[in-house]
């Protein structure tokens, strides 16, 4: 899966990503202290899923209409470890588990699939 790693989530969590086969891209390295929807926009035209601690995005997404990536994983607040938050977003992307694509995916011990608005979906 390719993933967007928003700022606020560890180089460590993109590394445990890169090592458990997803392809990754970290915002501090492709778009250093961007705005938060020029972020949205990059996850959209790079067909990325964003995964996040910012509440913005959903705020942004839901209530502003901006456009929306195919997903979002939204942590919802940080574990203790960042091997925890990696647990975590391997959870939701496993093979098992729901598809995440359309969805605005709000994450902390268990995992709530959010729909994302038709009219702003862009994934």
């Amino acid at each position: 899966m390719r993933l967007l790693i928003d700022e606020n989530v560890s180089r460590s969590v993109a590394t445990a990503l890169i090592e458990a086969g997803h392809e990754v891209e970290r915002v501090a390295t492709a778009l250093p202290s961007a705005r938060d929807d020029l972020v949205l926009a990059h996850a959209i035209v790079t067909d990325a899923v964003l995964v996040t601690f910012d509440a913005d995005f959903g705020r942004m997404i839901f209530a502003e209409r901006h456009a929306s990536p195919k997903a979002v994983i939204f942590l919802r607040s940080p574990p203790p470890t960042p091997a925890e938050t990696v647990g975590r977003i391997l959870r939701v992307l496993a093979s098992d588990a729901p598809l995440i694509d359309g969805h605005f995916v709000s994450v902390d011990a268990t995992a709530r699939y959010h729909p994302l608005p038709e009219s702003n979906f862009n994934g």
